[in-house]
């Protein structure tokens, strides 16, 4: 693994775990599911239209190798490539543009490139219209699992784009579960709750840890044909959720591999489960530190020949996963949702002027500023 790659996946553990904090993930009762990936990658091509403080905001928090663009741009080129042949993994990328617009030459290039994301245009007042073909799209890539993405509610005569990543997982278990061994068993909520869940069996070898710092259980459920697995964080307690994110906000997901060591015919019960999870992230990332790009201040300059400006709306974000005897399957999909806004008129007073102090009848005071040197 190179560098650039070692960052990169490092960058990606790190938003992992504050993207939990966020949301709350150790303490919330619902399930929760995202695809940091992806979201990453629908930033991305946010951020290689960006510039100045909008752009460094969406470095830092996305946990990107760098806040130079190209490098940024290579290192996503890097992933993709890796992902290319992958009978696994399907990674696509997508820009709608609203009619009539032009995107900047320099965007254009780096978006095919790089992120091997085609530009599309479409008429967005036409909501209805353009969500069809937009989820459309995104079903497509995800084989079907992701629909409805983008409601026309959140497109408008305003938008001017839509920044899109799909993706898309189906791996076998490199050694499947027999479904005659899957038997209900109780799911702990906490310390006495339970409900009935449908637990599948397994004994094999595995790569298997016991941290002790983290008072956890460590276990890698590996795929076939693939250096991709599951890897499961267990904490001692039933309700030790909260305790354990507390603690792994001390490590890097990643170095905790090396807990793991081979263990022989162990035993494995593991709750098979389908979840679909979808979330608006705006509130999410401004809290991560991405502040201008959802304002009035935001610098997409880059991307767009507009007179006006163009500031992200929404960031939709929708999930799925199957986990059962033969495998898993999961797919995501991310929107960016940009609109325009007029910028701010500038009144900058550099030169001469006059002045007044009045109340729109009676002059009060009258003055001429001509001559800062005069005043030292």
């Amino acid at each position: 693994m190179s560098e650039i790659e070692k960052k990169f996946a490092r960058g990606g553990a790190e938003l992992t775990l504050e993207l939990f904090d966020k949301l709350q993930a150790s303490t919330n009762k619902d399930n929760i599911l995202l695809s940091p990936l992806s979201i990453q990658t629908a930033m991305a091509l946010a951020f290689a239209g960006a510039k100045g403080a909008t752009a460094d905001e969406i470095a830092s928090a996305m946990k990107f190798v760098s806040k130079c663009p190209k490098e940024v741009a290579e290192s996503f080129h890097t992933v993709l490539a890796k992902y290319q042949d992958s009978a696994l993994v399907k990674i696509a990328n997508k820009v709608y543009v609203q009619e009539g617009n032009a995107i900047k030459p320099e965007y254009a290039t780096v978006t095919k490139e790089k992120y091997h994301a085609a530009a599309e245009t479409v008429d967005f007042a036409k909501s209805e219209a353009a969500a069809q073909n937009i989820n459309a799209w995104v079903e497509n890539k995800t084989a079907g699992k992701i629909t409805d993405l983008v409601s026309a509610d959140s497109l408008g005569p305003d938008t001017r784009l839509v920044l899109l990543n799909a993706l898309h997982f189906k791996g076998e278990w490199q050694e499947k579960f027999d479904e005659e061994d899957t038997r209900e068993d109780d799911f702990w909520l906490n310390e006495e709750e339970s409900v009935q869940v449908k637990f599948m069996f397994r004994q094999s070898n595995f790569r298997y840890g016991y941290i002790r710092e983290f008072e956890c259980e460590a276990l890698e459920l590996p795929y076939k044909d693939s250096d991709l697995s599951m890897f499961v964080l267990l904490p001692d307690k039933r309700d030790g959720l909260k305790d354990l994110a507390e603690k792994l906000k001390t490590v890097n997901l990643l170095d905790l591999d090396q807990k793991l060591h081979d263990a022989d015919d162990m035993i494995v019960r593991f709750p098979k489960f389908k979840i679909e999870y979808s979330i608006e992230l705006s509130d999410v990332l401004k809290e991560l530190g991405i502040v201008n790009a959802f304002g009035q201040t935001a610098d997409f300059g880059s991307i767009l020949e507009l007179p006006q400006g163009i500031k992200i709306s929404k960031v939709l974000h929708k999930t799925c996963i199957e986990v059962n005897e033969e495998g898993s399957e999961a797919a995501a999909a991310t929107a960016v949702v940009a609109v325009g806004y007029c910028m701010p008129m500038q009144c900058c007073a550099n030169h001469g002027f006059f002045y007044f102090i009045w109340n729109k009848k009676d002059i009060l005071f009258a003055g001429v500023f001509a001559n800062p040197q005069s005043l030292q």
